[in-house]
């Protein structure tokens, strides 16, 4: 049971302005990855003030708060950071690798720990922490991680198979191979058959590369298998009587942003510094390069969905004590950062 401001029975005479914790509870033990590689277990800063949200980079909106009232505590710790230590636990393992977390932390220049780990190893962790964690939720902000390729085919009925994976370390041809393997597609490049699609006099498969620069497909007429893929390569097998302008393009939201949800509801979330485009729920432009949306577009289903955020995963940041018990949670994204600031600091002084 956790209420505002009260001590219970525990004798202590420190002020909390936070929802603090009648029966000061322990905090679980846990090991995981920071965003060096390097092990972090909680454990072993027993005697310091630990705070700890449970956050992930994908999200767009609460958490991006919630870390940047971090960063504000981070930097007004003063002569108690020592004593102080910020833990960011992802809730989504699938992209929050230990290279992402190094370089997104690097960007925003954020330096306390970011950890993740095995999923089996996180799940105990939500667990005991009792932390929500909707799956559904996490994967509806999928962004595409910077190691994958794509495959693209479409074939003479204008339909599209679409598959992202990474081909870091193979070759072209190895990469088409994989991906065909990944999606159970049958394929014989040498007879023209794919996915049950045979070429024969009238048509045949023609394959292209991605030209970033133009955001186009252009024809591509050496061996693939002599180049090797690069973050930035990706193939596409198109059928020569097939509509080339339905084929699915190489990189989502012009290379400046991720589709997050699918089917209508689907629509870029854009990179800092860029725009979806007018009536455009699919691209990314520079900002101030469109003219914002009239009234008559269609709404923004980012907008019909922030409700679901805070029901999507806990939102709840913890301050554990010296004593490594849970001592005080602030819910949501509201707090006052110098409130919770006055708290760290006055468990320090404890």
């Amino acid at each position: 049971m956790i209420i505002p401001g009260c001590l219970g029975d525990s004798g202590e005479s420190t002020e909390i302005l936070g929802t603090e914790y009648r029966d000061p509870p322990d905090a679980p033990d846990f090991t995981l990855f920071d965003q060096n590689g390097d092990i972090f277990r909680f454990s072993d800063h027993d005697g310091k003030v630990i705070v700890v949200a449970f956050v992930y980079t994908a999200c767009p909106d609460i958490c991006l708060i919630i870390s940047s009232n971090l960063d504000y505590v981070e930097e007004n710790l003063g002569d108690h950071s020592d004593e102080v230590v910020l833990v960011s636990v992802t809730i989504d393992p699938a992209r929050d690798t230990i290279r992402h977390l190094s370089e997104w932390t690097e960007q925003r220049g954020y330096d306390w720990f970011h950890l993740t780990g095995p999923v089996s190893e996180l799940q105990e962790i939500y667990r005991s922490w009792n932390v929500i964690v909707d799956n559904e939720h996490i994967a509806a902000s999928q962004p595409p991680e910077d190691n994958l390729n794509r495959l693209v085919v479409l074939f003479p009925d204008n339909s599209t198979l679409v598959h992202d994976t990474a081909g870091f370390g193979m070759n072209g041809s190895e990469f088409i191979d994989f991906a065909f393997s990944e999606t159970n597609t049958s394929h014989n490049l040498s007879t023209g058959e794919i996915g049950g699609w045979e070429a024969d006099e009238t048509w045949d498969w023609g394959l292209r590369s991605w030209d970033e620069v133009n955001e186009t497909w252009m024809e591509f007429t050496g061996d693939p298998g002599s180049i090797g893929m690069m973050p930035d390569t990706h193939f596409a097998l198109v059928a020569s009587n097939a509509n080339l302008s339905l084929a699915t393009p190489g990189t989502d939201c012009n290379s400046h942003g991720w589709i997050m949800g699918s089917g209508s509801s689907a629509h870029c979330m854009c990179d800092e510094g860029y725009e979806r485009a007018g009536g455009d729920w699919l691209s990314c432009v520079a900002e101030g390069s469109e003219v914002g949306n009239s009234s008559s577009e269609p709404a923004d289903p980012h907008d019909e969905s922030l409700g679901e955020y805070e029901v999507g995963h806990s939102t709840t940041t913890f301050i554990i004590d010296k004593e490594m018990r849970k001592r005080v949670a602030y819910s949501g994204i509201t707090w006052d950062t110098s409130e919770f600031l006055q708290d760290v600091i006055s468990l320090v002084e404890e």
